[in-house]
């Protein structure tokens, strides 16, 4: 079968080599840096946010939840979101194989690919690519493969080879769909039904002055029940949850606007400017100044 020429130019000119297997990357304060991984996946305990545009592609089915909505990435699609807003993976097909790439903000930023897909990653949507067969999913998990073991030799030109590369692919599922979610009935348990209605509220009311008690009251339950339910299902407080969602919030309109600290902070829902800093460097691992100075410069 011949590939498809969207990606036809992942394939030329390279030769099939036995690739080492490399650890999982693992998250360094708010991002996992410029990296790329294959491997079987493993399912989150807890949501995670992270600075960064992560693409990836599974063999099989794959289901996340964010924001209160479970969204199904059907096998062999590739599909790009920012990482930024509290998501986790609880469900993935079992024996499958899963790739992903990971690509700070700042870098993103300075790639040709931010105009067309800048505002719909920064606004919270997910881009599916074209669905791939299983020979043409077959190889582009395997180029996962190859530029993953290229960013672990010490090559700048190989470094260099990976990014452009990468790029490509982006661009080449413009041609995709934006999407918040996909149909998952009947998937869905009461307790994470549930909890999921109080995080889909979070979500929607996240720049409001919202706390425990009105997100407990949006699904009628004590608030110690509504805290205990929400840690048990995603493994997060939700205060921590609420926290992730206006840091998110607040790194937008850092990045897009000439919004002062404290509006940044009263627009993305935080009550003080103490709280805000607090939160973000929490969260962030740096001011919201220094973030948005490196992320204007490209600084990566």
């Amino acid at each position: 079968m011949v590939f498809p020429q969207k990606f036809r130019y992942l394939t030329i000119g390279f030769q099939k080599i036995t690739i080492e297997p490399i650890p999982e990357p693992r998250q360094a304060g708010n991002t996992f840096g410029f990296t790329v991984w294959h491997g079987s996946p493993t399912l989150m305990t807890a949501p995670h946010a992270h600075n960064d545009v992560e693409v990836n592609i599974c063999s099989g089915e794959l289901v996340y939840t964010s924001a209160g909505r479970i969204t199904v990435i059907p096998a062999g699609t590739p599909c790009a979101f920012w990482g930024a807003k509290p998501h986790q993976l609880i469900h993935v097909q079992p024996g499958a194989r899963f790739a992903f790439a990971t690509v700070p903000l700042a870098q993103f930023t300075s790639w040709s690919v931010r105009e067309p897909l800048g505002e719909g990653l920064l606004h919270g949507r997910l881009l599916l690519g074209e669905p791939l067969d299983d020979t043409d999913a077959r190889r582009l998990l395997d180029r996962f493969e190859q530029w993953g073991a290229d960013l672990a030799r010490p090559r700048p030109l190989l470094h260099r080879a990976v990014e452009l590369e990468l790029q490509g692919l982006i661009l080449r599922m413009v041609e995709g769909t934006w999407t918040e979610t996909l149909p998952a009935s009947g998937r869905a348990s009461r307790d994470l039904d549930r909890a999921s209605q109080m995080a889909a509220f979070i979500a929607e009311n996240a720049t409001a002055d919202i706390r425990l008690a009105d997100v407990a009251r949006a699904i009628h339950l004590h608030e110690n029940r509504a805290s205990s339910l929400f840690r048990q299902v995603f493994g997060s407080s939700v205060t921590d949850y609420l926290g992730q969602f206006r840091v998110a919030e607040a790194q937008r309109l850092l990045l897009t606007t000439d919004l002062t600290s404290a509006a940044v902070a009263a627009s993305a829902g935080f009550q003080s400017l103490s709280s805000y800093h607090e939160t973000f460097v929490r969260v962030c691992g740096t001011t919201p100044t220094r973030w948005r100075d490196g992320h204007r410069l490209g600084v990566h």
